[in-house]
């Protein structure tokens, strides 16, 4: 039977998952935005698509079997739940909820749910980041020591944008871009057990952290630096773990190779990896799950507990 999606949220990251869908083989049915104009302007992409004025009138049309929430953290709740406690499958845009409160609550909905949910932590996905779980987990690094991780860039947008109005997002570099990295720690070095922050704000006008470094450590003792900005005027994005063998580096500029140095070699190996974002695999993952082929790579505690370890830092 085909599989009908509809999309809440139709901002940037919502293309991405309407790509993904065509890419898997799903049709896009239904679509709502509190700006119906922004709905109703993706639509005429997407033929066949019909745009609804509200969450439930959507959620009850009929028309869908899973859902993709792209709406601010702050509208992430109320959906959520309405699509779970109708058995609708959701794909939650990261982070969980603006607030651990709201996230108890669509993890609490998502307990009594039959219906499948998973949260957008799309890194996870990646064939780098595959394959960098590979080199720790068959013990090709040793034991892990130190792990560093960054993603800033010249963003200065988000001055104007709801990312940096706390009341909307939960938080700013922290929320938007660590949430992230916090989950690729989890995935790769396994739980979070002791976590710090250090943030600081350069933008006027804005009521959240615009650069930030978070220090983490897992049980086993590794050490982790998150480091994430908005004003940033050179950008990095990489992955770079260390442990007693060697040493593996995942630089996202170039997206097709992880490197790797082992202990007493001065040289590095490339390994060659399939480039990707991500989202197709995400959705194709989201599939498997819904029809009982495997389980779910992200789970809705893996949105909650990122979102925890976060605002366990601004607290």
């Amino acid at each position: 039977m085909a599989v009908r999606a509809g999309i809440i949220g139709t901002g940037g990251i919502s293309r991405a998952h309407v790509r993904g869908y065509r890419n898997n083989g799903v049709t896009v049915t239904a679509l709502m935005d509190v700006n119906r104009e922004a709905a109703e302007a993706m639509a005429v992409d997407i033929e066949g698509a019909k745009v609804f004025d509200t969450y439930g009138e959507l959620l009850d049309s009929g028309q869908i079997d899973v859902l993709s929430i792209c709406t601010p953290p702050v509208a992430h709740e109320e959906p959520a739940v309405m699509a779970l406690e109708r058995d609708i499958h959701v794909l939650l845009e990261k982070p969980m909820a603006h607030t651990t409160a709201s996230g108890r609550h669509i993890l609490d909905a998502a307990a009594k749910s039959s219906a499948v949910i998973t949260i957008g932590f799309r890194h996870r996905y990646l064939p780098a980041v595959q394959k960098l779980r590979e080199l720790i987990t068959n013990g090709t690094l040793g034991e892990i020591v130190l792990y560093q991780n960054a993603f800033t860039g010249p963003a200065f947008r988000m001055k104007d944008r709801w990312f940096s109005k706390k009341a909307i997002s939960g938080g700013g570099s922290l929320m938007d871009t660590s949430i992230h990295s916090v989950d690729i720690f989890r995935y790769l070095l396994g739980e979070v057990a002791e976590q710090r922050a250090l943030t600081a704000r350069h933008m006027d006008g804005i009521d959240v952290e615009d650069a930030s470094m978070l220090l983490v450590k897992n049980p086993a003792g590794a050490v982790g630096c998150l480091m994430a900005s908005w004003v940033a005027g050179v950008g990095q994005s990489f992955i770079d773990v260390t442990g007693q063998d060697g040493r593996a580096l995942f630089d996202y500029g170039q997206g097709d190779q992880v490197k790797l140095q082992r202990r007493g070699e001065k040289e590095w190996e490339t390994i060659a990896v399939r480039p990707s974002d991500g989202f197709d695999e995400e959705i194709d993952g989201f599939l498997k799950a819904i029809r009982g082929e495997e389980g779910m790579l992200v789970t809705a505690q893996d949105g909650f507990r990122a979102l925890e370890v976060i605002q366990n830092c601004y607290q």
